[in-house]
């Protein structure tokens, strides 16, 4: 076995690598470098062949491994089975705080945010490009293209120091939110993302409980670590392209059953659990694939906190009591005999029925949300070097086929 005294320090190795530390450890938390315990059992330790070969490999900040690439980040983390923003419980604050804090602290760690709002000729641009689609377009549809019409008249998106980037997310948050058709007027003293989006999804009244769910939906769907949309967005951060690329690039990824989950789906279910009963529904689902969505998530074993979370608000002061009546009936019945417990897309979807928002208007609260997200990763990738993420790519040569 190779002794201490041929091996190096993580500080030697490290820079042998052209690395920071975090990012050895990286590299050994995901099987791609191996390390030995010093004799005290905390001191690390590596082999400088192995070192000299991982250096000879095509450089790239992601690496291949198993089940997903490395990217460093504080903006959030799974741990302990809860999810954290930057060292807080993201539930707690959702629940506690307002979207703009939660978004303002994930941009900053609690620096003061300028306010959601976007000028008027924002606005109108938004507006114009969302009005624009066909009737059927779907609210996704409507906020991609708000994006893209808002970042083309936007004179100063290429400013990407930190404080113009939150000054830039703040505007482009704004106008994404008044840009949307809405079901019902503005009222004069909505100020809040949640409570000008509530008159976007839902004819109901904006009632401070009611909005309240609405804001805490926001809150924990900010972020939720890499996910394929926010390393979307990191790469495009990386080529040093504006936030408003960034975020439509995130946006376009977003369009899968992967990133999108199952909220449709369960909005969908809970109208027929309204029509047909909880009962029957659910024997169908188990029936068809023995499975009932909006249940059991792969990253909380013990159940996703944030559905708990979002449930738990709208039992409080739900929308509408007669659909809250069938949502509870549904989750007993699902839950007979289970420990299975509800996702956020479940708690999301239970609010947009409740509501009587749209099937999609889940996704379009998600969209809106993990703009806050996307926008921290983005400003993290500004301070990267630029043009990181390069992987090597490998040829492949098709054989002739001979007769």
């Amino acid at each position: 076995m190779t002794d201490e005294v041929s091996l190096l320090s993580t500080a030697e190795a490290a820079r042998r690598l052209g690395v920071k530390p975090a990012t050895l450890y990286a590299y050994v938390s995901r099987g791609l470098l191996s390390r030995v315990r010093g004799a005290d059992g905390r001191t690390s330790f590596f082999d400088p062949a192995e070192l000299d070969s991982m250096a000879q490999q095509p450089r790239t900040p992601v690496a291949a491994a198993g089940n997903g690439v490395v990217v460093r980040t504080a903006v959030s983390e799974i741990r302990d089975q809860r999810l954290w923003y930057r060292g807080r419980d993201a539930c707690e604050m959702a629940r506690t705080e307002s979207f703009e804090a939660v978004a303002g602290w994930l941009w900053s760690a609690g620096r003061p945010m300028p306010p959601f709002a976007g000028p008027a000729e924002f606005v109108e641009a938004g507006r114009a490009a969302a009005d624009a689609l066909p009737d059927g377009a779907r609210l996704l549809d409507r906020i991609r293209a708000i994006v893209a019409a808002v970042g083309a008249v936007d004179p100063l998106r290429a400013d990407l120091r930190p404080e113009a980037v939150m000054v830039t997310a703040a505007t482009l948050i704004g106008a994404l939110v008044d840009g949307l058709p809405r079901r019902r007027e503005r009222d004069a003293d909505a100020e809040s993302v949640a409570q000008r989006l509530w008159g976007v999804l839902t004819s109901l009244p904006a009632e401070p409980t009611t909005v309240a769910s609405l804001n805490t939906a926001l809150g924990l769907l900010a972020d939720h670590a890499v996910t394929a949309s926010t390393l979307a967005a990191r790469v495009a951060a990386s080529a040093r392209a504006h936030p408003y690329a960034a975020i439509g690039a995130a946006l376009y990824s977003l369009d899968g059953p992967v990133e999108s989950g199952t909220t449709a789906l369960v909005h969908r279910t809970l109208v027929e659990a309204e029509r047909d009963g909880s009962v029957a529904v659910v024997a169908r689902l188990l029936d068809q694939a023995n499975q009932l969505p909006g249940f059991g998530h792969p990253l909380y074993p013990d159940g996703d906190p944030r559905g708990r979370t979002l449930i738990d608000v709208l039992a409080a002061e739900p929308p509408h009591r007669g659909r809250w009546e069938a949502v509870e009936q549904f989750l007993a019945t699902g839950q007979r005999g289970r420990p299975l417990a509800p996702t956020i897309d479940f708690g999301v979807a239970a609010l947009t029925f409740t509501a009587g928002m749209p099937a999609d208007a889940g996704l379009a609260i998600l969209a809106v949300a993990r703009c806050a997200g996307w926008v921290a990763h983005t400003l993290e990738e500004y301070a990267e070097e630029p043009d990181r993420f390069r992987p090597s790519a490998e040829t492949q040569r098709r054989s002739r086929l001979r007769p």
